[in-house]
Parts: C-alpha cells; sequence; structure tokens
C-alpha cells in the first residue's frame, strides 16, 4: 500500500512540471462535441457539463453564435436530468433566445415543445401550453424535420389527458411527415403510438394492421431492439384479446430478444407480464419463476442507476479536487523557486497520504454498510418469495379441494332433484335453494382466490371486477337495468384486504336493492374528487325510513367494511330511491 502510494506521488510531482492547459476548441471540434448522442450525453450528466462548459467558454472567445447557443441547449438537458429544474429552464429559455437571434427557428419550436415534454409529469397543463407555443412556431415557418417529433410528442400529452380523438389526430400528422421523408427508423414509431393507442379503445382489428406495418418495416432495415419492442406490443395486443397462450408466445420471444441485446427495460417488462399470464393459467410454479426474473431485473436496473449517480458524485469530487492542483501548478510555474516546489511537494503529499488514510476508511465504513443492507434486501425478497408461495399455496387448495367439493355438492343436489322429479314440492323447493346457496358459494370463494393471488388491488382492478359483477346481474335479471359509470382517472391501489372489502360492499348494496328495494334501475358510479373516490350505489325503488327501520346484518355488514376501510359512509333513503355513499382518500392522487 505504502509502496503504491510513493508511486502515485512520483507521478504527480513529474506532472506538477510538465502540466500544460488545453488549447482552445476550434468551431469544428465544437460542432463535433454539442453533436454527441443522446445516450453519451445521459451516462455521466455531470462529465457531459464539465465539457460543454468548456465549449460554451470557447464558442464565447471566438463569438461562435451557433456554438454558443447549442452549448446551452446540451446544458439544459444535462441539468434536466440531474432533476436540477430550475437550470433546466433557465439554460432552456436562454437557448431558445440564442437560437431566435440566429433566425433558426426549427430549433426555437424544438426546444419550446421539448421544454413542454420534459414538464408532462410535474404539470401536465403548462406542459401542453408550452407544447402548443412550440408547434405553432413550427407550423408556422413549415419545420417539417421538427415536426415530426413535436406531433409525437404532443399526441402523447393528448393521450395523457384522454383526449384520444387528438391524440390520434397528432400521431398521423407525424406519421405523414415521416412517410414523405421515408424515415424508416421514425414510422414504426408512430405506428406502433397509434396502435397501442387503438388496442387501448379496444380496436382490435386496426390495431393488428398498424402493429404489423410497424413490424415489417423494423423487420426490412433489421431494428433488432424495435423487433424487440414489436414483439412485446403483440404480446400485449394478445393479452387485450383474451388469448393468453399467444400472449405467452409473443412475450416469450420478446425476452429472448431483450435479452439477447441487454435490453434491461424491455426484459424486465417481459417477466412481469409472463408472470401474471401464468398465474392466470394456474400455472404457479412457472408463474412464481417468471415474477423472481422479473424481481432480479428490477433490482438490477435500480442498482445500475445507483452506480450512475454514485460516478456523477464522484466525478464532481475528483473535478474540484483537479481545479485546486491546477491552481497550485500555476503558481508554481510562475514563481519557478525550487524551495517553493519542494515546500508544495510535501503539502502534496501530507494531503495525498491523509486523502488515502481518509479514502480507506470511508471504502470499509461504505463496504460493511453496502453488506448490511445487501443481507436486509436478500432477507426482504426471501420474506416475500416465501409468502407469495404460501398464498399460492393456499389459493390452490382452496380451489382445487374445497372448490371440488362444492361442484360434487351441485352434482349431488341436481341427482337428488331428478330422482324425486315427480315427489314433494317443498323438498324441491329446498333442493333447489341448496343448490343456489352452494353456487354463490363457488362465486364467493372465487372472489376470495382472486384477491389472495393480488399482493395489491389496483382500481383498474376493481373496475374490471365489479363490471363482470354487474353484466353477470343484467344477464340473471331481466327487470332490472344496471348502469355503471366509472369517471376517475387515478392510479390508487390497495390492500388485497381493502380492496376486497371495497368489492364485497358494493356486492351487498347491490344485492340488498335486488332483494328488497322494488327497482327499475341500480347504478354503481365511482366519482374522484377533491383528493377522494366516491362510490355511489343508487336504485329507483321505494326506499325506506332511516329513523324507523330495523337495521339488518345486510347494512351492519357494509358499516363495518367502511369502518376498516377508514372511509365515510352514508345512507340517503327516500321514497324515490336509495343511496348509498362510500368515500374514501385518494393516496395516489394523479
Amino acid at each position: 500500500m505504502k509502496n503504491n502510494i510513493l508511486y502515485i506521488i512520483a507521478i504527480l510531482l513529474s506532472q506538477l512540471f510538465t502540466f500544460s492547459w488545453s488549447q482552445t476548441y476550434s468551431k469544428k471540434q465544437i460542432d463535433s462535441i454539442n453533436n454527441m448522442p443522446f445516450d453519451d450525453i445521459i451516462a455521466n450528466s455531470s462529465k457531459s457539463l464539465e465539457l460543454f462548459n468548456k465549449v460554451l467558454t470557447d464558442s464565447k472567445k471566438q463569438n461562435y453564435k451557433l456554438g454558443i447557443a447549442t452549448s446551452y441547449e446540451k446544458m439544459a438537458l444535462c441539468y434536466f436530468y440531474q432533476s436540477k429544474y430550475d437550470f433546466h429552464s433557465k439554460y432552456t429559455f436562454i437557448a431558445i433566445e440564442n437560437f431566435k437571434q440566429l433566425k433558426q427557428n426549427g430549433k426555437v419550436a424544438s426546444l419550446y415543445a421539448s421544454y413542454g415534454y420534459h414538464l408532462r409529469k410535474r404539470n401536465l397543463d403548462s406542459g401542453i401550453m408550452y407544447m402548443q407555443k412550440g408547434l405553432k412556431i413550427g407550423e408556422k415557418h413549415n419545420a417539417e424535420y421538427e415536426l415530426r417529433g413535436i406531433y409525437d410528442n404532443y399526441g402523447v400529452l393528448k393521450e395523457m389527458k384522454k383526449e384520444y380523438d387528438s391524440a390520434f389526430l397528432f400521431y398521423n400528422k407525424s406519421l405523414t411527415l415521416k412517410e414523405k421523408a421515408n424515415d424508416k427508423i421514425g414510422i414504426p414509431y408512430s405506428l406502433n403510438k397509434i396502435g397501442m393507442l387503438q388496442l387501448t379503445l379496444k380496436d382490435f382489428a386496426k390495431a393488428k394492421q398498424n402493429l404489423d406495418k410497424a413490424y415489417q418495416i423494423r423487420l426490412e432495415i433489421d431494428d433488432k431492439i424495435g423487433i424487440a419492442e414489436n414483439l412485446n406490443f403483440y404480446g400485449y395486443y394478445y393479452f387485450e384479446i383474451k388469448d393468453n397462450q399467444k400472449s405467452i408466445e409473443y412475450f416469450s420471444k420478446a425476452l429472448n430478444e431483450s435479452k439477447a441485446y441487454n435490453y434491461n427495460y424491455l426484459t424486465q417488462d417481459n417477466y412481469q407480464k409472463l408472470s401474471e399470464l401464468y398465474e392466470l393459467n394456474s400455472d404457479y410454479k412457472t408463474a412464481l419463476d417468471n415474477f423472481k426474473n422479473y424481481t432480479t431485473y428490477k433490482d438490477s436496473i435500480s442498482n445500475i442507476n445507483l452506480r450512475i449517480k454514485q460516478a456523477e458524485l464522484d466525478t464532481e469530487f475528483d473535478t474540484e479536487r483537479k481545479e485546486k492542483e491546477i491552481l497550485e501548478q500555476k503558481a508554481n510555474l510562475a514563481v519557478k523557486n525550487t524551495y517553493i516546489v519542494i515546500i508544495i511537494s510535501l503539502l502534496i503529499l501530507s494531503i495525498i497520504v491523509g486523502y488515502f488514510m481518509l479514502k480507506n476508511q470511508k471504502m470499509k465504513t461504505l463496504q460493511l454498510q453496502k453488506e448490511n443492507e445487501l443481507k436486509d434486501a436478500l432477507l426482504k425478497i426471501e420474506t416475500q418469495n416465501r409468502l407469495q408461495e404460501q398464498r399460492l399455496q393456499i389459493s390452490r387448495d382452496l380451489h382445487d379441494n374445497i372448490g371440488a367439493q362444492l361442484t360434487f355438492i351441485i352434482s349431488s343436489v341436481d341427482s337428488l332433484k331428478y330422482a324425486f322429479a315427480d315427489g314433494n314440492p317443498k323438498l324441491e323447493d329446498k333442493l333447489n335453494n341448496i343448490s343456489s346457496f352452494t353456487k354463490e358459494t363457488i362465486y364467493e370463494l372465487r372472489d376470495t382466490i382472486w384477491a389472495m393471488n393480488k399482493e395489491e388491488i389496483t382500481i383498474e382492478d376493481l373496475k374490471t371486477r365489479i363490471s363482470n359483477f354487474i353484466d353477470n346481474a343484467q344477464l340473471s335479471l331481466n327487470g332490472i337495468r344496471f348502469n355503471f359509470n366509472f369517471e376517475t382517472k387515478s392510479f390508487q391501489s390497495f390492500t388485497s384486504r381493502d380492496g376486497m372489502n371495497i368489492y364485497r360492499l358494493i356486492q351487498e348494496a347491490v344485492n340488498n336493492a335486488i332483494k328488497h328495494a322494488n327497482a327499475s334501475q341500480i347504478d354503481v358510479s365511482f366519482i374522484e374528487s377533491d383528493n377522494k373516490i366516491t362510490i355511489v350505489v343508487s336504485d329507483n325503488g321505494k326506499g325506506f325510513d332511516l329513523a324507523t327501520a330495523e337495521i339488518g346484518n345486510g347494512l351492519n355488514t357494509m358499516k363495518k367494511r367502511a369502518s376498516e376501510l377508514k372511509g365515510d359512509f352514508n345512507i340517503e333513503a327516500t321514497e324515490k330511491g336509495t343511496k348509498i355513499y362510500l368515500s374514501l382518500p385518494n393516496q395516489n392522487e394523479v
């Protein structure tokens, strides 16, 4: 260790006398640096920022206005990926003003639009405003090259606002410009955006046509990453049309391609969807294997991001240290005094020895900390996996054992009914009641298994489950009209227990209305307002008097479930019908 330190010190001392400042970049070199690939810029944003700052300084020395404007643009990009949004805004608008002076209207339009797109997750309305500003400038000056990207990104913002017709309009505008320019790389992106939006809106035939077009183009140009992406989109397509086997086939193909070309984000998504599909097919072992792989890739991506951030911090520290050394070297060269050089050399020696001692101690501390964090993470993953395996085992036992026994009871009751077909009517009624009760129990068991197989239940899960319940009720009850209104953009999720409580409460409210209200219409609504989600079950039946009515088990059960959910539960009953309200806090407000 000591020999290594002395060797490093010797090198530093020798370089103390040979160090020279880098020459000013030429305009050609400035353009080359400013045109660095996007991936190279964000791979180490701190290092890139240092480089663009140097380019900006050299551009100003030569009064090279294009270099100045482009340097500000690239520095703004670096600040965005460092989450320094104030600096990102400042340098973006400085770049815009410089490009305005150069009358490069396409760049001005592109920068306004890009700024709006970067705002979409923090302030969607402001993002749309800046996007519209860029769009207006681009169309005014017929900046077709920039408009290809602007139209695509504006379509994304419109899709986020659920304005699907507008999203289609701008995706198609982008596609038209790309086809005009024969942009083989860009065309599939627009086709896929259109296809996936059509898939969201259940227009399966058109979605398939656009996905096929995009896939064929990517095959022609041998775009390996693009091919993997389209195979993944096919997996989603077949999942939406309920062809789980085809969906598994395409997600598996996408997985092979994404792993072959180290496309880790897509690999993670493929494993997650395969886990869900195998679980739906009751292949719990394969589902668990894919879930474990998904967890591994998810953790790997998180670690990569952590290492990148650590590298940036190390670079910032190293840059600061080098700047101090350069100042010391300039002083030594200016004075050219041997005694001062010796003193500075001894000082550097002390600093380096102290630095390495401190660094060595910090590395030991950091290593111990990381080892403890790794142990905790592994323990947590192991616990989660054991819990998941237990849930799968319990749900499998419920399905295979109790489900089979209940089915046997139904079969036995049907056999008894057949045997006593000309017998006692009362006995036949009793047997019918037993058969109906057993069937209801099977439905309840399926709901319970559904909840057990999930660690959490999203608003979308509830929407699908309640919609199926209402559809079944509509089929079995011809005299009652059912309406299901879902007016929420929330991405809220619940624990499996809370999600099941919400579903059971709605189920109980609907069943009460069917049995007691003599209603011709029953409505179930999800309404989002004031940071909360309100669920309303209403009917146009005969109602009842809350002051005099005897409270039955059904209402008591609903109140108990609402209390467990920590929600507000209210009932409004009039001669024109009954309304039941359940209000829940929206913890994941959009």
